[in-house]
């Protein structure tokens, strides 16, 4: 079953190869356009709202803050530029950036096992990042990420076995873990893996020299992308905000996190994702077992360390958000393979094509069946509804209009909540930096001067409604509440209610006019203020 990558690249001519992709795009097609139109939810809200500040000369971090770094801004951005519904849109570019990365682990696989074996990981790994429990149908930082991340790895066995590209296959690894990086911070832990492989994986002769050349030009590749990219932000007057905003600030979030909470937390979300991916689980134990007994070549310290590595950036912040777990969906998909390949050579049954069917059911079965419903069943607001109870992500496109319909376009709008896609949708600016109000809150250095800082902006911008849309810790008795009560104050000394979101079933909400009796607390949601006359 291994056998040399420059063997199985000789046995898989370009035709085939052709083939191969053009399958899998068919199959991620497959598998996501029926989910392009799902409602986007807060995190794609934001980067939606500021892709389309983008369009109006804005910057951000210095114009707006946000925590993740600059990359899919850009890609929302180009995506909005379509000639289609947004969201469909933007959720088609995450369509293609997924078929992209299949095909790209299509190819890494082939180094580690024959192309039937590696065409089933990169098909597993298209149904694994669409998986709705991984929030797989949202356009988020990871889907984006993991295409540069695996392209890095092909580019990091190319240094190593052709000394003839070495130092440029070196430089493009480390720029494309840069790119990747620019997607999400966690991305810079497999370099870290690489660095290490390297002397492991190099030829024996001069290894230390080539594991030193490997660590300074990879540098240097990861540096020019980074490098660039600060150079634009300091052009742009925004280079003290993007490193507060993508750094400093994400450093403090994380030392936020209790270890007792991030147990919690990670225990939470493997068991909302156990339902579909427990047999994928089991099968890549059954790859790591097989490495032990095969003990094949650079495949026994690689995959492993992929996957730990992986699991390293999924823990970082302690949140463990379901769509965390998209990082480590290559090297799972790889190892279920691995597995489903060795158990296949067992020579359990005569006919070799009946255990090769029995596990390639058994390791798609779980996926399938939850993605299932969600092609079939559920309208676009019905999975929104059934991939985040509690939120009430289907309602915000027809909370914007009423928005829209009560304010022109060149009125601001204050939102007090962490519904950034109520801006997006209403096509409103925010009448202050913060579309999102949660880095006001939590245990951050000058949390009240920020606070301070925002009610004068707000007042300075002198919105014509206001968005309330409250979130539980913008009440808590842990954080300061300095904006909070000066935010109620604010609303009820110059606004009056022109609409409620009201809640109507424990996943459905509607619109109710405003009338002069409120609507019992546990009902009511939100609400839209508009400027007293």
């Amino acid at each position: 079953m291994i056998e040399s990558a420059s063997v199985l690249r000789k046995r898989l001519p370009i035709k085939q190869t052709i083939l191969f992709f053009a399958g899998l795009v068919l199959i991620t097609g497959a598998v996501r356009i029926p989910l392009l139109g799902v409602p986007f939810e807060r995190d794609e809200g934001e980067y939606a709202y500021i892709a389309w500040r983008l369009g109006h000369s804005e910057l951000p971090y210095r114009d707006w803050v946000d925590q993740k770094p600059p990359a899919i801004f850009w890609v929302y951005r180009a995506a909005l530029s379509l000639p289609m519904n947004p969201i469909r849109a933007v959720h088609f570019a995450a369509f293609l950036f997924s078929a992209t990365s299949a095909c790209a682990l299509f190819f890494l696989g082939l180094r580690f096992m024959n192309c039937f074996w590696a065409f089933c990981a990169a098909t597993l790994f298209v149904l694994l990042s669409a998986d709705p429990w991984v929030q797989g149908t949202a356009a988020n930082t990871e889907i984006f990420m993991l295409l540069p991340l695996i392209l890095s790895q092909i580019s990091f066995f190319k240094s190593v076995e052709d000394p003839d590209l070495r130092t440029l296959s070196i430089l493009l690894c480390g720029a494309l873990i840069g790119v990747a990086i620019c997607f999400k911070q966690v991305a810079v832990v497999n370099w870290l893996l690489l660095l290490a492989l390297y002397p492991v994986l190099a030829p024996s002769e001069k290894r230390g020299r080539e594991a030193f050349l490997f660590a300074g030009l990879s540098t240097a590749g990861l540096m020019a992308i980074l490098g660039c990219v600060s150079i634009y932000f300091w052009i742009r007057g925004g280079l003290s905000e993007f490193f507060q905003n993508v750094f400093t600030h994400n450093l403090e979030y994380i030392g936020a996190m209790t270890w007792s909470d991030r147990f919690h937390f990670c225990a939470e979300t493997l068991a909302r994702l156990a339902p579909t991916e427990l047999l994928v689980w089991i099968f890549s134990g059954a790859g790591l077992v097989a490495l032990i007994v095969t003990q094949k070549g650079e495949r026994i310290v690689f995959l492993p360390g992929w996957l730990i590595t992986s699991a390293i950036g999924i823990s970082a912040s302690g949140y463990f958000f379901p769509h965390y777990f998209q990082q480590w969906m290559p090297p799972i998909a790889l190892l279920a393979a691995s597995g489903a390949a060795w158990l296949s050579e067992l020579n359990l049954c005569k006919n070799s094509w009946i255990p090769r069917a029995a596990l390639i059911m058994f390791v798609t079965i779980l996926p399938l069946k939850t993605l299932w419903p969600f092609w079939f069943s559920y309208s676009p607001a019905d999975a929104v509804r059934e991939i985040y109870p509690g939120n009430f992500f289907a309602e915000m496109p027809t909370f914007a209009e009423r928005i829209a319909t009560v304010t022109s376009a060149e009125q601001r709008i204050f939102a007090f909540g962490a519904e950034p896609e109520l801006l997006f949708y209403a096509q409103r600016v925010s009448a202050t930096r913060y579309i999102f109000l949660f880095p006001l809150y939590g245990p951050y250095r000058n949390v009240r001067e920020k606070q301070i800082a925002t009610t004068e902006e707000i007042q300075r911008n002198s919105p014509a409604a206001a968005v309330y849309v409250p979130n539980g810790l913008f009440f808590s008795a842990g954080t300061d509440q300095f904006f909070t009560e000066w935010s109620l104050s604010y609303l009820k000394a110059n606004f009056e209610v022109d609409t409620w979101l009201v809640k109507e079933t424990e996943t459905t909400a509607g619109l109710v006019p405003a009338r002069s009796d409120l609507p019992p607390p546990h009902q009511l949601l939100g609400a839209i203020f508009v400027k007293r006359r």
